[in-house]
């Protein structure tokens, strides 16, 4: 399988969540505030509803959430969480010991003012190692930049 930087939550065919990283949201900065938005493409399959929309995530949330997942993955029986500062996105994954995994969220269509949509599904453990093998892909194309203090 080729590497890709999109991460899907769930199954493409079914329920999911799926970020599509485009591109760097200012490619000529390279500070930790300015240098870090990443323009993305999000689509979300939760029951009989299906929506896209534009969302600026930034490079130390796929970060954060990175590490959470593969903790998740190792213990099975904790939380991983996706929030974006800008608040257009919202995503936990619960595990619960016993190989399942809850995903829950919030997507917002236009930050702060925008149309909400609350969501929540399952998926099985197994999906986490590529949710994690995708987030490193997304990280080695778009890392972290500067640090917040510089």
């Amino acid at each position: 399988m080729a590497a890709s930087t999109e991460i899907l939550v769930g199954d493409a065919a079914a329920q999911h969540v799926l970020i599509r990283p485009l591109s760097r949201s200012h490619p000529g900065l390279f500070d930790h505030w300015d240098g870090n938005w990443i323009d993305c493409d999000v689509e979300i399959a939760a029951g009989a509803f299906r929506g896209r929309f534009r969302a600026n995530l930034r490079s130390e949330e796929f970060d954060a959430f990175a590490g959470q997942v593969a903790e998740l993955n190792r213990t099975i029986d904790s939380v991983a969480s996706l929030t974006s500062m800008e608040g257009q996105l919202s995503l936990s994954l619960a595990g619960d010991g016993q190989g399942h995994v809850h995903v829950a969220g919030e997507a917002v269509d236009v930050a702060g003012t925008g149309n909400r949509l609350q969501f929540r599904f399952d998926i099985d453990q197994t999906c986490l190692s590529e949710i994690s093998r995708s987030l490193g892909h997304l990280l080695a194309v778009f890392p972290v930049l500067g640090a917040p203090d510089a």
